[in-house]
């Protein structure tokens, strides 16, 4: 097994983990989730009615719902493991679960004509070429609207030291991480932050400079800007419903804590 095929299968079996203990959500919460994660994108039903569609890195299919939800024509969610929340989708004919890497679309050119990809690229071996791949398999007018890890921030630096013993230098090795949660039996969804931000192999943190020059003109696509989906009130109301990743980075209070914050870019190539 090559390195990156070793990364990916415990990339993937680490998140398998994690979403097979997220269906003890509840049905509301996790649409609530979706619906969060929907707007923080930007997305609308001009961007997303009628539209053949991709989320890539789907995990628990969530934002894959609220696409459909929207009047997505095709919706095709593309993940390293298989999506446990299959029975969500029953009554959609139009979904397509695919297990594959981004390192390597199963799609030919051109053919999807919105791509989505929510908190996924920074944890992938070489997420330029992840990009590159979101760019050759959309169409030419189409649409990619990327969501990724920002720099800086108070939480960001601690969590670059915690995991210098969880990653760097595995001290604290993943199954006593694991266990620690069980015994303090946190929420599903904490526990699967806490082992994504301390366990996953790869994490990578970026700039909107970065993400606009390097990924988006670098590889041709238009037009392409910040998007900034969720207000502070918007922020509030999600948090109010159990939401999680749910603040607003132009918050002076966000700033401070997340640096660059989670950050949103769209393009048209």
């Amino acid at each position: 097994m090559t390195n990156n095929a070793t990364v990916e299968k415990a990339t993937a079996d680490l998140y398998s983990d994690c979403f097979a203990r997220l269906n003890e959500w509840t049905d509301e919460s996790w649409l609530k989730q979706g619906e969060m994660l929907y707007q923080n994108l930007g997305l609308t039903d001009e961007k997303v009615k009628g539209k053949k569609c991709m989320d890539g890195g789907c995990g628990h299919g969530t934002l894959s719902y609220q696409l459909l939800k929207h009047g997505a024509g095709e919706e095709y969610g593309v993940d390293l493991h298989k999506t446990l929340k299959v029975g969500m989708f029953e009554k959609y004919n139009n979904m397509h679960f695919t297990q594959a890497s981004l390192l390597s679309l199963p799609f030919e050119n051109n053919t999807f004509d919105l791509i989505v990809s929510n908190g996924v690229l920074h944890h992938t071996v070489d997420s330029l070429a992840c990009f590159k791949e979101f760019v050759r398999v959309v169409k030419p007018g189409g649409r990619i609207i990327l969501g990724v890890y920002g720099k800086h921030g108070l939480f960001p630096y601690v969590l670059w030291v915690a995991r210098l013993f969880t990653v760097k230098f595995p001290i604290i090795p993943k199954s006593v991480g694991k266990k620690l949660i069980d015994i303090l039996g946190l929420d599903p969804m904490i526990r699967y932050q806490l082992l994504d931000y301390l366990y996953v192999p790869c994490l990578e943190r970026y700039s909107p400079k970065e993400i606009l020059q390097d990924f988006f003109a670098a590889k041709g696509m238009k037009e392409a800007r910040r998007v900034y989906g969720l207000t502070e009130e918007d922020s509030k109301r999600y948090r109010d419903a159990k939401t999680v990743y749910t603040y607003d980075p132009r918050d002076i209070t966000s700033k401070l804590l997340f640096g660059y914050g989670f950050i949103v870019v769209e393009g048209v190539k």
